[in-house]
């Protein structure tokens, strides 16, 4: 059984409507997981996969940190590469931050006096909140018979 009636040879003489709703999912990933891909991505594009490496087996070893909970724990990462980068430190935050927007399809907007910790609540502080992102396209048409 077809819920669409036929457009062409409506089968009453009734008026007709059919409806094409195409929606495609943008970004089905949680934004944990997009925030991870733009850590990982950030620093092996900024320090190479070796360095990247580096500071999860340190993160892990030292500030008893894996990878996967730095969505949790991401003002701690954040104290860890100022400690360890410096002002650089700031540069790969806001670096990350960039990109984590980029995934989100988001516009991203440089504001000095934020961290990664603020771009990421800014993400997140909208209602709409845990809904994927969708990309509709809805077409409708009319027909009426002409018999009547």
């Amino acid at each position: 059984m077809d819920p669409k009636p036929n457009v062409e040879n409506p089968a009453n003489d009734e008026h007709s409507v059919c409806v094409d709703v195409t929606g495609t999912v943008l970004n089905a990933k949680k934004p944990q997981l997009l925030l991870l891909d733009a850590i990982d991505e950030t620093l092996a594009d900024l320090l190479g996969r070796r360095a990247r490496d580096a500071i999860y087996d340190h993160l892990e070893r030292k500030c008893y940190m894996s990878r996967d909970e730095l969505p949790k724990k991401l003002g701690e990462f954040c104290d860890v590469l100022e400690a360890n980068f410096g002002k650089g430190g700031r540069t790969i935050e806001r670096t990350i931050a960039k990109r984590f927007y980029s995934k989100l399809e988001k516009k991203f907007t440089d504001y000095p006096e934020y961290t990664l910790v603020d771009y990421v609540e800014k993400t997140t502080s909208r209602p709409s909140d845990g809904i994927p992102f969708t990309n509709t396209t809805v077409t409708a048409c009319m027909v009426s018979s002409t018999a009547g």
